[in-house]
């Protein structure tokens, strides 16, 4: 009988899932409390890594390499704040609570982030990066690095094992570059003229391109004069100038418009240019000259369009003036030198050149600024500063006030009274262009354009290379990626001008990009950030 009441009961079955349930509670309700917990750290690890992303690209954005790149940089990063939920655990079963990731500048206590600024990062990922590549230094820093602090949530699951709550630290980092590059400038750089002849060595290539930006910070380019060669030699250097290839096409009359309409249909990256190979002397002549109101060439027939419109001040020492001066450059002379103090002469006229490499530079800010204004305009040439007080392209850095003012400051100063463009050297140029028909131009009147639409045609915006190191590791043979140390903004003092087989432009340095510049190439840059950790 007991036997037989045992045996019903061990065969009974009824009530066997409620056991197992009771039984497997605490490691159902144990798992749910994890996967909450899982919930909640990957939650805040992603808004903690959401927000270091942002910052991180908001402060690499301003690191240009000019002198208040840290400090902008760091504004930058202040501005962005945002949310992390379930920081913190809360009372109770609480999921946890909302921070604001923020940043202040001399503040660390009061900020849930760190920022660090760096030269470079290593070449793997997986390397921690060294104090070593830390920079304090805006010209270095070209990296920025932002640490969320660790953020400690308290656990929901018992961790470990004791019915205790415990807490796990959330952190995250994000490392962005600044990358810029140029867009509708005139397809052309110039090998920098700080740059040692025959340089092959990586250092002397490093100190080339900080000579170039501590030299015009300092004033030493304001008002000089370089003359910059053309060459199809696969060994350019100093005082020499080539192309950047255009993705319009290949050849000497699309390289001729990309020239004469500074629009090449690309932006070049800083790092990553491609070269065009090939001697393209007249393309210089024929495509840059537009901007001066001479169509010659392939260029007669788009005398009309507004796309090669010449610039509002075109004095240049033309030997003809009227119609016969839009047919080419024929500059009045006295041996080989541009200018005529009895008939009419060129901004930049009378400087005191030295050889350069391929082309000429000026030994100082020494060019004629007194007789020019006596020949083109008449009477006594404006003090410096009243030049200066129109319009400045004097490094406000390098102090003090420069002996002379730049021709480009002249010619500001020119533009702005229509007295002075109309006014006639002694052969009868003027600084107007001549407009209608025949060989000048016909197209839509120019005061049509507003200033930002007609823009500065004898302005040219281009790439400075250290082309002996480039040259030396092959990176100038067309199809190759050039490394400028630079963009440029330059004035063209004269019109090309044919040399046997070459062609040269005569220019003066207004500006460049990073270290030392005046911050006036931000139209023409696009400026961008990547996360690269």
């Amino acid at each position: 009988m007991l036997s037989r009441v045992i045996r019903r009961f061990w065969n009974d079955h009824r009530g066997y899932v409620i056991a197992l349930t009771l039984i497997a509670m605490p490691m159902l309700l144990g798992f749910s409390l994890l996967i909450i917990d899982v919930g909640r750290s990957s939650n805040l690890h992603t808004d903690l890594q959401n927000a270091v992303d942002a910052m991180a690209l908001a402060g690499a954005r301003e690191l240009d390499g000019r002198d208040d790149a840290i400090s902008r940089a760091q504004t930058a990063i202040e501005k962005i704040a945002n949310s992390a939920a379930f920081s913190g655990g809360g009372a109770g079963m609480s999921l946890g609570s909302h921070i604001t990731v923020a940043y202040h500048a001399g503040n660390d206590a009061g900020s849930t982030v760190t920022v660090l600024f760096l030269k470079s990062i290593p070449a793997n990922d997986d390397t921690p990066i060294p104090s070593s590549m830390q920079t304090t230094a805006a010209n270095d820093a070209s990296y920025a690095w932002v640490i969320a602090k660790p953020q400690a949530m308290q656990t929901i699951f018992p961790v470990p094992v004791g019915f205790t709550r415990d807490t796990i630290n959330i952190a995250a980092d994000a490392v962005a570059v600044y990358h810029a590059s140029a867009c509708d400038i005139t397809p052309i750089f110039i090998c920098n003229p700080y740059e040692p002849a025959g340089n092959t060595s990586p250092a002397a290539n490093e100190q080339a391109a900080a000579d170039l930006h501590t030299n015009f910070a300092a004033g030493n380019l304001y008002g000089r004069q370089i003359e910059m060669y053309s060459t199809s030699s696969s060994s350019p250097g100093p005082g020499n100038f080539g192309f950047l290839r255009t993705p319009l096409g290949n050849g000497a009359s699309v390289m001729a418009d990309a020239l004469a309409t500074g629009n090449p249909g690309a932006c070049y990256t800083k790092d990553k240019l491609d070269t065009e190979t090939g001697a393209m002397a007249g393309p210089v002549e024929d495509g840059v000259n537009t901007r001066f109101g001479i169509y010659q060439g392939s260029f007669k027939g788009l005398r009309n369009d507004g796309r090669y419109r010449p610039a509002q001040n075109v004095r240049s020492a033309q030997k003809q003036t009227g119609q016969n001066g839009c047919k080419a450059y024929d500059p009045v002379l006295v041996g080989s030198t541009v200018g005529d103090v009895t008939k009419a002469v060129p901004l930049g006229y009378g400087a005191a050149m030295s050889p350069l490499g391929g082309g000429k530079i000026s030994t100082s800010n020494n060019w004629n600024y007194a007789n020019y204004w006596t020949v083109a305009q008449g009477g006594t040439a404006p003090s410096v500063s009243a030049i200066l007080s129109n319009y400045s392209s004097y490094p406000p850095q390098a102090g003090g006030t420069p002996s002379r003012p730049s021709a480009y400051d002249v010619y500001r100063y020119e533009l702005n009274t229509a007295a002075l463009l109309n006014h006639a050297s002694a052969n009868g140029e003027i600084g107007n262009p001549t407009t209608g028909g025949g060989q000048c131009y016909s197209g839509p009147a120019l005061s049509n354009y507003t200033a930002g639409e007609y823009g500065d045609r004898r302005e040219i915006f281009a790439a400075i290379v250290n082309c002996g190191y480039e040259a030396s590791v092959d990176h100038l043979n067309g199809h190759k990626q050039t490394q400028a140390v630079a963009f440029a903004r330059m004035f063209m003092t004269k019109p090309a001008i044919k040399a046997g087989n070459e062609r040269y432009l005569s220019l003066e340095v207004i500006d460049i990009s990073g270290k030392g510049g005046r911050g006036t190439l931000e139209d023409f840059l696009r400026e961008e950030a990547e996360l690269v950790r």
